[in-house]
């Protein structure tokens, strides 16, 4: 008799049927599940039962977790099936599994009997899903993928909501030709949350994930780190909710040691120049 294996548990499990446990269980006792002939007999009368039910198409509601545990029983040379019936424990998991619209572990399952019809079909079905492989010189260490079914229309839209942003944006970069410029860019990659977040309030914390700034220059000699901070505001920014926002941003950027100045047109005779000027201006108050 093998050591540490509970025989009253096993004979329990078998007589109710509780297959999923019982199968556990001999995943536990591995080592004796093919020469302890307790074992052995407990499995046997759950393999004849399970798929005689399976067969008649006897709901079982822990099917999935059974068909699992004997298919790592099977892989793992615990306790053998016949091919016929590793073929039906496979076949099962992938229907259930693209049933379910989990197509990954129906595609997983799938490759060990792909000659069958709905293995087969999934595994078509999930090498069409797959990005296009696109070739090129270095294929043999970089792998370059494109998206497929791509449509006819073009329905690409600019970078700036206005053309006073693009002018606010152009004139930024002149003033700062020896560093690089981006405009929209989203709060979380310029501050480090977790340096500052003690010290923002939740409805902070919140919108610091869903902020940008307008316009953010970095030092592409210090690894990229931001330098200085502007905004473009308009009679947008006059609303209460707006004014609540602009205070969550200007509140994130104090606690994080950056100043923010926010600029703002007066006139309609404003433009490219007057823009240049200001932040020239700025520049020179600065350094």
């Amino acid at each position: 008799m093998a050591e540490n294996i509970d025989y009253e548990q096993i004979y329990q499990l078998t007589f109710r049927k509780q297959w999923a446990e019982l199968l556990e269980l001999v995943y536990k006792y591995s080592k004796f599940a093919s020469s302890d002939e307790l074992v052995k007999r407990a499995v046997n009368t759950f393999e004849n039962e399970f798929f005689e039910e399976l067969d008649k198409g006897i709901a079982n509601d822990n099917i999935e977790t059974v068909l699992e545990n004997l298919f790592l029983l099977h892989k793992g040379k615990i306790y053998s099936l016949t091919e016929d019936r590793a073929i039906t424990v496979v076949v099962e998991l992938v229907n259930i599994y693209k049933n379910k619209g989990s197509m990954l572990e129906a595609y997983n399952y799938a490759k060990f009997y792909p000659k069958q019809e709905i293995c087969s079909e999934v595994i078509r079905l999930h090498q069409e899903s797959l990005p296009k492989v696109v070739e090129h010189s270095q294929s043999h260490q970089i792998k370059v993928t494109e998206n497929k079914n791509i449509s006819n229309v073009k329905y690409t839209t600019s970078l700036f909501k206005s053309h006073q942003e693009m002018e606010f944006f152009m004139a930024v970069r002149e003033n700062f030709q020896m560093f690089v410029v981006y405009p929209n860019v989203a709060l979380s990659c310029l501050i480090d949350f977790e340096k500052i977040k003690s010290n923002l309030s939740q409805e902070e914390r919140s919108f610091f994930f869903r902020g940008i700034v307008d316009c953010v220059v970095f030092d592409q000699h210090e690894s990229y780190k931001p330098i200085k901070f502007f905004e473009l505001d308009s009679s947008y920014h006059d609303s209460s909710e707006q004014k609540l926002r602009d205070s969550y941003k200007d509140k994130i950027l104090a606690v994080a040691g950056q100043t923010l100045y926010r600029i703002r047109k007066t006139s309609e005779n404003q433009g490219r120049a007057e823009f240049m000027k200001i932040i020239r201006e700025i520049v020179n108050i600065i350094y």
